[in-house]
């Protein structure tokens, strides 16, 4: 009894150091930081934008939250793989949700686009009547294997003397390198690309 009494205490401390050390282990491990993204305005393409001939003086655009495909609605940043599989990065992820980015951000494309106009979010805590609206229905926004960012939207303008007519847009952007930070500037290239043409359409 006392020689089987000593082994179950001698297994029971050889176990104790072995969770000890496994402890100290994984606290030895460390996690990557994580790293946060966003978009940013771009300045318009020459000759995409509406000529300030074509903009009317003082009009105020209102811009509806734009719509984005439930894939896209995570935090982590996502691409395809192949063309059938797509990844979401765990440690690279939107410093917000990604349909508030879109949305602020081709606010100020618009803005820098039509400069004679106020371009102002449709709802949030500033809002004023509109003699336009602009609604934007965003299909597809990631990047394809081989490295380009493809952008497909249909959007609308809307006046309340004349109706509104779909349009719709494929837009695809080289990136530099594979690597996130370049990707997320395609993305923004592409989502300036798709704010030249809003601004034409709305200039018409």
């Amino acid at each position: 009894m006392i020689t089987a009494s000593v082994r179950f205490l001698r297994c029971g401390r050889a176990a104790a150091l072995q969770l000890g050390l496994v402890a100290i282990l994984a606290g030895c491990v460390t996690s990557p930081p994580t790293q946060l993204y966003t978009l940013a305005p771009q300045p318009a393409a020459s000759g995409s934008s509406a000529p300030p001939r074509a903009q009317r003086s003082s009009e105020t655009i209102a811009v509806k939250p734009v719509a984005l495909p439930k894939y896209l609605d995570r935090p982590q940043v996502v691409r395809f793989r192949a063309p059938y599989e797509l990844t979401a990065a765990d440690y690279e992820r939107w410093a917000e949700n990604l349909d508030d980015i879109v949305t602020r951000v081709l606010i100020a494309d618009l803005a820098a686009r039509l400069p004679r106009s106020n371009v102002v979010a449709s709802s949030g805590p500033l809002t004023m009547p509109a003699d336009a609206t602009v609604e934007v229905d965003v299909r597809r926004f990631d990047a394809e294997p081989g490295r380009s960012v493809v952008l497909t939207a249909q959007w609308i303008v809307r006046r309340e003397k004349k109706p509104g007519r779909l349009r719709s847009e494929e837009i695809r952007i080289p990136a530099a390198t594979d690597s996130t930070p370049d990707l997320v500037a395609a993305m923004s290239d592409a989502l300036g690309q798709l704010s030249d043409r809003i601004a034409v359409t709305i200039a018409e």
